[in-house]
């Protein structure tokens, strides 16, 4: 009796699940049909503030790849290492502006590190603010936590290479 009723349920649970997924289906895929993919379309054009991000984050980076004092140096170069995250993960989410990537900027030489440093700060700040914007499609907002991740690493990067260069 009693397997006769669990039998009974299992019938009835895949009858509706068969009905309820018949319906689900959003395309006319069939079986028999080729498979297609789509890819991801960005619009550049409805997402401006991360054209102005992915800019900051590689001026920031000009401003930090040159590591000229020893006492600095590894946290420099680990908010360089974070803030080409940022850079990365913006391209995997197809934000990319077009620049080459590699294109460097010489920096201001008569700049003391903390002066460097305040003004990546700065920068960092702002792409942070750019980053955040409110995102509508699910598909980049995993992204933007990420990016963002990065960029407030690279801000805690930047902290301590100013407390080590006041030193």
């Amino acid at each position: 009796m009693k397997l006769t009723g669990i039998l009974m349920m299992l019938t009835i649970a895949a009858a509706g699940n068969a009905a309820l997924s018949s319906q689900a289906l959003a395309d006319d895929w069939r079986d028999g049909q080729p498979w297609t993919w789509q890819q991801h379309q960005w619009h550049p054009e409805a997402h401006p503030y991360y054209l102005h991000a992915m800019t900051d984050l590689r001026a920031a980076r000009d401003l930090l790849a040159r590591p000229d004092y020893p006492q600095v140096m590894d946290d420099e170069r680990h908010a360089v290492d974070e803030i080409n995250k940022a850079l990365r993960k913006m391209r995997d989410a197809a934000i990319d502006d077009g620049k080459d990537i590699y294109e460097r900027t010489r920096p201001d030489a008569r700049w003391r590190p903390e002066d460097r440093f305040h003004q990546a700060r700065e920068l960092l700040d702002k792409a942070r603010r750019d980053a955040t914007h409110r995102e509508d499609d699910p598909y980049l907002r995993s992204l933007q936590r990420d990016i963002v991740h990065h960029i407030d690493d690279a801000r805690r990067a930047i902290d301590v290479a100013m407390s080590d260069a006041l030193r």
